[in-house]
């Protein structure tokens, strides 16, 4: 991998070449010298920026606290170089490789979803893996049978729900996880609402982390090679290309002479969501485009390096922030995963295109050292990967006996599901508390209706005393997502033969 001012590791004694928090310390001078196995889930597989930055960092800062470390990134698809910027290991292979592993981490980025559109043509490449939640939820579910510590590396949603067939097999998830963090408020507040047991905090998205991977001060030669090639000799300001940023694109156009003293660079941040620099440059009198699709910590320098940016693009944002560099913002910042980059003072939302004045743009840009609000976000990156590093350190869980307990029922709920009742509790309440169920005996096809209504009603006049009972024993909170597995289930069962 190209030298982007990463900070390097020795291999021999595991030191890096900067200096190390307290946290980083803990690598002892005698400690035997091992090599961790870490895995990191997400689409790492796909042209898109902010996606293939979550395992370089974490492999950056894992490394500073352990020592060794080999990263297991996984994804759909399977990646080698030098065609991809690392190598990706297909989720076809997790079974097989779960339980040599030390710590799992979920995400980032906009990872807790259950759409089938992530991006066009985009899947696993077996049905035998369920799309989305392959990448992300039946990982965490693999890693903790194995009682391998799960940590969700500030994951998000953006103004999406959470399906009813989804919530138990989440909520086991996340109250067996030795740690979750989230990047947004949004975020939190749904999965919160999922379980009081889990502790679901919000974190900077990691990629405030990025400083401390690249040394702005001296860029490397691969970024100077590019901007000799490229003709880019004066300040730039970096242009994500996509068509909504077009109400600059028009200020451009319109007031030539007040950007006499930049040059543009138009970049496809993520060319597997339909980014296109055609869709830009074209309008632009003298844009740069490049040949080729930058790898993350190059483009990242890129961005560390501009005047200004504008676009839509989370991670672009994210990254100018990072280095002090002003954000015009084409995206609702009220809603979804941008409430959390608001209070940023450096991001400017996009006025309206018939209100925008060069002036006011001017004004904003330029470079300058990072917010106090960008600083604050990376100390708690730092206090982030410490805790990470300590979770991974202390071993083995105790969740394997509650998700062996759990598949040990399955049979029942699916079988009860599909007998259209209840599954039978994993654990009796003593008889004498327990009011009896009424045997329901199935009418013959030929009989009235109402005699089918006639025993529902009576199991309903029981229904209220039963649940105080089972709501007052363990077998009521345990059995509670298999439950809900069961009427989804059920749901989907009345559902089909509606159709039928």
């Amino acid at each position: 991998m190209v030298d982007l001012g990463l900070q390097r590791i020795d291999p021999r004694s595991g030191e890096p070449l900067a200096c190390r928090t307290q946290g980083e310390r803990a690598v002892m001078e005698h400690q035997e010298v091992r090599t961790w196995q870490v895995a990191i889930f997400g689409t790492f597989d796909v042209q898109n920026y902010g996606d293939l930055l979550f395992p370089i960092i974490a492999e950056a800062e894992l490394g500073r606290r352990l020592g060794p470390v080999e990263l297991h990134r996984f994804s759909y698809h399977e990646k080698r170089r030098p065609e991809w910027p690392y190598a990706v290991t297909s989720l076809t292979e997790l079974p097989g490789m779960a339980a040599s592993l030390d710590g799992v981490l979920i995400g980032g980025g906009f990872l807790i979803r259950f759409d089938k559109v992530v991006a066009h043509g985009y899947g696993p490449t077996t049905p035998d893996i369920h799309h989305p939640t392959g990448y992300w939820l039946t990982p965490a579910l693999i890693a903790l049978q194995h009682a391998v510590p799960v940590m969700w590396n500030a994951p998000g949603m953006h103004c999406n729900s959470i399906p009813d067939w989804a919530r138990p097999l989440l909520t086991m998830a996340l109250e067996q996880s030795q740690y979750v963090r989230v990047r947004d408020a949004p975020t939190r507040d749904t999965l919160g609402a999922l379980t009081q047991r889990a502790e679901i905090e919000v974190l900077p998205d990691t990629a405030f982390g990025l400083p401390r991977l690249i040394d702005e001060q001296q860029p490397c030669a691969e970024f100077l090679r590019l901007r000799e090639h490229a003709g880019l000799t004066a300040p730039y300001i970096v242009i994500h290309a996509i068509h909504v940023v077009e109400s600059f694109v028009k200020l451009f156009e319109d007031h030539p002479e007040a950007f006499q003293g930049y040059q543009f660079l138009v970049v496809p941040i993520g060319p597997v969501l339909g980014d296109d620099p055609s869709v830009i440059a074209g309008r632009l009198p003298g844009a740069i485009t490049l040949s080729f699709w930058p790898e993350p910590l190059l483009m990242a320098q890129i961005i560390s390096q501009a005047q200004a940016v504008i676009g839509h693009s989370y991670h672009l944002a994210v990254t100018a922030l990072a280095f002090g560099v002003p954000v015009f913002c084409s995206a609702d910042l009220t809603t979804g995963k941008y409430t959390a980059l608001a209070e940023f003072e450096s991001l400017h939302a996009l006025p309206d295109a018939t209100t925008i004045d060069p002036h006011w743009f001017i004004a904003r840009a330029g470079k300058t050292r990072p917010s106090p609000a960008a600083q604050a976000a990376a100390d708690q990156l730092v206090e982030h990967w410490d805790r990470v590093a300590a979770i991974i350190r202390q071993g083995r869980t105790a969740s394997q006996p509650i998700l062996g307990a759990f598949l040990q029922h399955l049979p029942n709920v699916l079988e009860a599901a599909a007998e259209g009742r209840e599954p039978v509790p994993t654990e009796s309440s003593p008889v004498s508390h327990v009011v009896p169920e009424p045997d329901i005996i199935e009418p013959p096809p030929n009989l009235a209706q109402q005699q089918r209504i006639a025993q529902l009603s009576q199991q309903l006049a029981l229904s209220d005393a039963k649940m105080l009972e089972l709501q007052n024993s363990n077998s009521f909170r345990m059995t509670a997502p298999l439950r809900s597995i069961a009427r989804g289930i059920r749901n989907l069962t009345a559902n089909k033969n509606r159709q039928c």
